[in-house]
This record gives C-alpha cells, structure tokens and sequence, in this order.
C-alpha cells in the first residue's frame, strides 16, 4: 500500500439505501498535515519535542557548519539530500533527530512516502514525543494497514499536546493556532484508524477460526492493546466491536471539526463513516462541505455526495443546490461543524 490508498471512497449505488459500500479511493491524507499553519518569521514555536541546537552539543565546527547549512536550505529536494549526507556522515550527531524531522516533512511535500515514513520512524527514535511527526506517522501506520499503531501514535500526541505549556517569548494567537491544528490532526489520525479497523474487521472471514493460545500475531487487527479483542468465533460481536469502531471513528472526526471546521480530509472521512451508520442526512451534509472545500478530495465528495441524495430522494437531485448553497454559508462563518444533535454515538451501525 501507498500513502495515496489511505482514504476509504465511498461511492454510492442508486439502486437504493442497502447499495453495497464501499470502493476504496486512492488519494492520500498527507493533504490533512500539510494543513498545518507555517511557523513565524520570528522563530519556530516551541509546540513539540524538537530542541533548538545549543553550540555544546556539536562535537566539531564542521559538524554544526554542516547543520546550519541544512537549516538554512529552502529546496526541499536539496534539503533531503543535504540530510541524507548528514546522517551517513555523522550517525552519532545530537542533530539527527532535527536532521531527520525536517527530512520527513521535506519527503512528505515531494510526495515520497516510503522515504517520508523512514525518516518519520527514524525522527520518532531520537524525539519520541514529537507531536507533528507523531500525527503524520499515525496516519502513515493506517495507510499501511496498522492502525492499531496509529492509535498509539495519535494518542501519544493527544498526551503531550494537553501537557505542553505555551513558552512566554511566543505569541499567543499564533500559538493557540497551533496547537488547534495539531489537535485537529491527532483526533483525525485516531478516527481515520478506527474507520480503518472497522473496514479491516469488516471484510475479514466470518467463519470460526481455530482456537490458538496466542493472539500475538502483529497483522491481527483486534491486537489493539487498549481494546477488547475481537471475537473471531462469535459473528454477533464480531459485529458489534466493528460498530464499535465506527462510533469512534465518529466521535474522533466530530472534535477533530471542532478545532479545525475547514478540513476537507476530515470532513470526507466523517461523510464515509455516517454512511456506514447509516446516518444518511449527516452523510450528505459532510460530502457537501468535502465537495466546496480546496483540496483533492472535492471531485470524489461531489459523486458520493449526488449519489446518496438521490437513494434518499427518489432518485432526483432537486434541492441539491439549494443544500450546498448552505453548505457554503456555514463554511464561510466557520461553521463546518456537523449539528450538535447528530453527535450521539449511540445510532445503530451498518452491520
């Protein structure tokens, strides 16, 4: 799999409500992180485990040279090349673990993921607490099929985000914007893994599987530590775990909207999982908003979103218009948040 296969398409039969869902799409989440605000021009904020270099930490002149010259390298291309040199050169440098940060975000706007997870892997080694890496691994690791790790790794960032404390040198606004970004982009990566876990668990055989004493196997979806395992032997929950996941995923991609309204990704993704519940009204309001937002998601929204007004409008798409013109309003007050009333994660599932 490639980062491109992450998210989950939708696209909708007219047939009618019991339309057989879904068919997976090929665009990537890595549109999600890139939405993250750019640092400021007076420095960079102190909003994750990455610490400034201190001129004790190099072990020579050149060394440092070296780093300062990364550091100042604006071409990405250049940059990773840079990076590379560097951490064959010196592979016991205090620098690597920045070295390897700005690497994987470099890999990620070049459209490189299998270098971008690399590096990411190799930043999270020196700076475990990271949290932009932490955020953009975690939808890494979904896209690779582990979303069990996606979990831990979102859920790591969530932890250090609400223990990080805003340094008095920086300005707030900007800071605060941060911070809601990140936060965004955590709850997202935690309800992208459990859309993911669900499809996974979803599609797995129904059929008893043999009994075995351990469960370790790292591929088995229900090897979430912090969940019950998933009963391979008893259809019934089976399908109520899967169900399960999909109201965590709801849940997740609900607050992931609170700190970021505008999100395209999250609002695809919130439109895939209230299909799947079944909650058809929420479903089109998310596909509506996916289709008027910048991003590479707008072409795919606008056919899963005409395809399930019409299986809940008799086949006809009067009104659509009159929908996405609200749609449009709510977006521009920064209202892309779905109704409070349709937050309950209770609603019964697809299965």
């Amino acid at each position: 799999m490639h980062l491109k296969s992450l998210s989950i398409g939708l696209l909708l039969a007219v047939t009618g409500l019991q339309a057989d869902l879904p068919e997976y799409g090929s665009l990537g989440t890595a549109r999600l992180v890139a939405q993250a605000p750019p640092s400021s021009e007076t420095g960079k904020l102190r909003i994750y485990d990455v610490p400034e270099p201190v001129e004790q930490l190099a072990q020579d002149p050149v060394e440092r040279e070296e780093f300062d010259q990364i550091e100042q390298t604006g071409d990405p291309a250049v940059r990773t090349r840079l990076v590379e040199a560097f951490a064959q050169k010196y592979p016991e440098s205090n620098y690597l673990g920045q070295a390897h940060h700005m690497a994987t975000m470099d890999y990620r706007s070049l459209n490189q993921p299998e270098k971008m997870f690399e590096h990411g892997q190799k930043t999270l080694r020196h700076s475990p607490d990271n949290i932009p890496i932490l955020a953009l691994m975690a939808l890494a690791h979904s896209d690779k099929g582990d979303p069990d790790r996606s979990i831990q790794l979102a859920t790591r960032a969530l932890g250090r985000l609400r223990r990080v404390v805003r340094p008095a040198n920086t300005d707030q606004q900007q800071w605060e914007a941060e911070y809601r970004s990140y936060m965004a982009q955590s709850l997202a990566g935690l309800g992208h893994a459990y859309l993911v876990k669900y499809e996974m668990e979803r599609q797995a055989p129904t059929e008893p599987a043999p009994q075995q004493e351990s469960s370790a196997d790292p591929a088995d979806p229900g090897t979430d530590r912090d969940q019950p395992k998933s009963p391979k032997t008893a259809t019934t929950g089976g399908s109520r775990l899967t169900t399960l996941h999909l109201a965590r995923a709801y849940g997740y991609l609900t607050k992931s909207l609170n700190e970021e309204p505008r999100s395209q990704f999250v609002h695809f993704q919130l439109g895939v999982v209230s299909t799947r519940l079944k909650r058809f009204p929420q479903a089109i309001d998310a596909f509506a908003r996916a289709s008027l937002l910048e991003g590479g998601y707008r072409e795919i929204s606008r056919r899963n979103l005409e395809s399930l007004y019409r299986t809940t409008h008799q086949n006809s798409l009067e009104g659509l218009q009159e929908l996405l013109a609200q749609a449009r309003v709510d977006l521009a007050g920064g209202n892309g948040k779905p109704d409070a009333a349709s937050e309950d994660p209770a609603a019964p599932g697809s299965e």
